[in-house]
């Protein structure tokens, strides 16, 4: 494995970021039920499935609508789970943000939080984004935790929007603007 560089350009306190490759996918659990349950997902995807979508996603260049990253511990590459953007537009300078930590045993340690952060970073101070959004569900109020941690605000309750698990479910969208975040007081992901 390659040794993690000194001084990483998306860092934050105690993750960085580096370009998703395939090998993180297919090392990634996504069979563990607790991961699934607050991912969303509602079934397993197949080898062929997560290399077409990692395929779509690297063929897209400068005009891709997904940009994905894996969470790696500062001084190491081995990936602790992935983070990045969806539905990215440009012209409006929005994009969705999406996070999973894979490992269960590296929940509730500031990791995501800090991953979120350095996001934040990169979307608003390299992407020139206004606006920074995400959903999360009724049940993951960790998530919803995390998320207000990182300057996230509840904008809109979509009641009953999610069909999960035999249930209907409530999904939170929370955002965060530019001027939220110019606001924050702590360092920058180039600060450290």
């Amino acid at each position: 494995m390659p040794q993690a560089p000194e001084h990483p350009i998306l860092r934050g306190e105690l993750v960085w970021l580096r370009p998703l490759e395939k090998e993180d996918l297919f090392e990634a659990s996504i069979e563990d039920d607790q991961l699934a349950h607050f991912a969303g997902f509602r079934r397993s995807f197949a080898r062929h499935e997560t290399e077409r979508w990692l395929q779509e996603m690297a063929s897209s260049g400068e005009h891709a609508t997904q940009l994905q990253f894996a969470i790696c511990l500062l001084g190491s590459t081995a990936a602790i789970g992935n983070c990045g953007f969806r539905e990215i537009d440009r012209l409006h300078g929005s994009a969705e943000l999406s996070i999973s930590v894979t490992d269960r045993a590296d929940w509730g340690k500031g990791f995501g939080t800090d991953a979120v952060r350095i996001l934040e970073d990169f979307g608003f101070g390299e992407m020139r984004l206004e606006r920074i959004w995400l959903r999360t569900f009724d049940y993951n109020e960790r998530a919803v935790r995390s998320y207000e941690k990182a300057g996230f605000a509840r904008e809109v309750l979509l009641r009953h929007d999610r069909f999960h698990r035999g249930a209907h479910h409530d999904v939170h969208l929370m955002a965060i603007i530019r001027d939220d975040w110019l606001a924050q007081d702590r360092k920058r992901a180039w600060d450290y």
